[in-house]
């Protein structure tokens, strides 16, 4: 069968099921040593308590666990500690942000992991052995690559448990999501008859990592920019101006081609369902808020049956990341998951 959610290779903390009303985990390093002086310059000279390393916090919880600052302190530690020396320079939401996806990211892990074993679904010992022997190439060796994991404060045994739950979640989707994935020849001659792609300018302005308040005055930011671009201003001098986003700063905020399905679902529906020459209103995204300037959007100029195969992929593919997202989503509500991320502005 054919693979379809590949392996993040991502170094971080392995996620051990934990049962209802679990207590804080125990510190992940000692106290004294260089990861717990980081994470107490972090809450001492940035002002984010939160991140303490002698008070465990619970930033996310469910009906099967909790997600502890002590959970994500490891992976963080691999993601920031090259700004040791830098850390106040560093922007504050871009910290924030960081803390919310580890945490998030851990809990979506947990939820899946969680499913795949009641369904019984294990990877087998052979395919995790092929998958970190990747890893070893990738980094010039084992030796290599046990230097940097180590540097990152891991071992290998909680990288390859790691990959191990990792394969498994990709075992169960492949096998159990698939059917779901089924496409018709009716589906592929729709979605030839629809445009392409997509040509657009934007103009970002980021939420992430950012309180109630600050994300109010974002909107309010945003809204005004809007009028101004309704108005008649120069889109792409706006975007230069204004943007968040810094892929597309100096091109105006223009990207250019691209196809159904690419962008993240709101983004894509505004580019492909609103009139050429149309300004959106604000778009909300994971990223924040979006003015979108359709330029232009292309249909399919090669016969269906040369581009037929490459339409099949594309759309399964699409079809596998809503599967990914509806799952997870059903798994949230199933298990009460609420998120506490408002500590984080504390």
């Amino acid at each position: 069968m054919k693979k379809l959610f590949p392996v993040a290779v991502v170094i971080m903390l392995i996620t051990i099921l934990a049962g209802c009303g679990q207590k804080a985990p125990d510190m992940p390093f000692e106290t004294g040593s260089e990861r717990y002086e980081f994470f107490k310059m972090l809450s001492d000279s940035l002002d984010l308590e939160v991140m303490h390393p002698d008070k465990p916090v619970v930033l996310i919880e469910s009906s099967g666990f909790n997600i502890w600052t002590y959970d994500i302190m490891p992976g963080l530690y691999a993601q920031l500690s090259r700004y040791k020396d830098n850390l106040k320079t560093l922007p504050m939401a871009q910290i924030k942000a960081t803390i919310q996806r580890s945490a998030s990211s851990e809990a979506e892990k947990k939820l899946l992991a969680a499913k795949v074993k009641k369904e019984g679904v294990v990877a087998t010992d052979s395919t995790v052995d092929a998958q970190l022997e990747q890893f070893f190439q990738a980094q010039g060796g084992k030796d290599k690559f046990l230097k940097i994991i180590e540097a990152q404060g891991f071992s290998l045994d909680y990288v390859r448990e790691d990959v191990s739950v990792q394969m498994s979640i990709r075992k169960y989707m492949n096998e159990h999501i698939e059917k779901e994935l089924q496409i018709t020849e009716d589906d592929l001659k729709a979605a030839y008859d629809q445009d392409k792609s997509a040509s657009v300018r934007h103009i970002l302005f980021e939420t992430s990592g950012r309180s109630d308040e600050e994300k109010a005055e974002v909107i309010k930011k945003a809204e005004s920019i809007l009028v101004r671009a309704r108005a008649g201003e120069d889109f792409a001098a706006l975007a230069k101006e204004f943007t968040d986003d810094n892929g597309s700063k100096e091109t105006g905020g223009l990207y250019e081609d691209f196809t159904r399905g690419k962008m993240v679902k709101a983004f894509n529906d505004a580019s492909f369902n609103l009139p050429v020459g149309t300004i959106s209103d604000l778009v909300e995204t994971q990223f924040g808020y979006h003015i979108i300037k359709i330029i232009n959007r292309k249909k399919e100029t090669r016969p269906f049956e040369e581009v037929r195969a490459q339409m099949e992929m594309e759309m399964k593919q699409s079809r596998q990341r809503q599967a990914y997202i509806d799952l997870l989503e059903e798994l949230k509500e199933q298990s009460k998951y609420k998120e506490h991320f408002d500590l984080i502005e504390c």
